[in-house]
């Protein structure tokens, strides 16, 4: 069974957005971050992402979406999350979120 608060990402694959760092897209594929460090390769593309997950994620950048609540320092042009792994923040859709330098 399903849980109400789970949004479909690809074929079989259920997650809730607070399981998610972010995702970055690679052609029509995404890559799916999770706080725990694994990472999920999904056969969505990221506006499809987007629309299902709503207000959930935010779009900082051509190639990412991000978890507003998940823990990522976040910088003027790039974004690191707790494991590590970086991602671009453009400087039109950066607007969208709050920078903690």
């Amino acid at each position: 069974m399903i849980s109400i608060n789970t949004i479909h990402v690809g074929s079989r694959t259920y997650l809730s957005p607070d399981e998610i760092e972010f995702i970055q897209a690679d052609f029509s594929y995404s890559h799916i971050f999770l706080k725990n460090g694994r990472r999920i390769l999904v056969s969505t593309n990221l506006q499809k992402l987007q629309e299902r997950f709503g207000e959930n994620m935010v779009r900082v950048h051509r190639s990412f979406l991000i978890n507003p609540l998940a823990e990522l320092t976040i910088y003027e042009k790039e974004f690191v999350s707790k494991s590590g792994n970086k991602g671009l923040i453009s400087r039109r859709m950066g607007k969208n979120i709050n920078l903690r330098s």
